[in-house]
């Protein structure tokens, strides 16, 4: 298994995760100010970035499985 590529997409989850978290809190204090049009940007790129969070824990996965396939 390639620990160093294991090891980079677990760093880039958790960029990716952090990312998340804080347009998550923007998001939320923007539909409390009432500023829809901003929110729904900023949901757009919240989706996104998740899309982009899947794709790393699929290749994740493939790789474990790919792992677990020599056994």
């Amino acid at each position: 298994m390639d620990r160093e590529q294991l090891e980079q997409l677990g760093d880039e989850l958790r960029e990716i995760g952090h990312k998340r978290r804080q347009l998550a809190e923007q998001i939320f204090e923007e539909v409390q100010e009432g500023d829809n049009q901003s929110s729904k940007s900023l949901y757009q790129e919240l989706s996104h970035i998740s899309d982009q969070a899947i794709n790393i824990i699929t290749r994740q996965k493939q790789l474990f499985d790919a792992e677990m396939q020599k056994l």
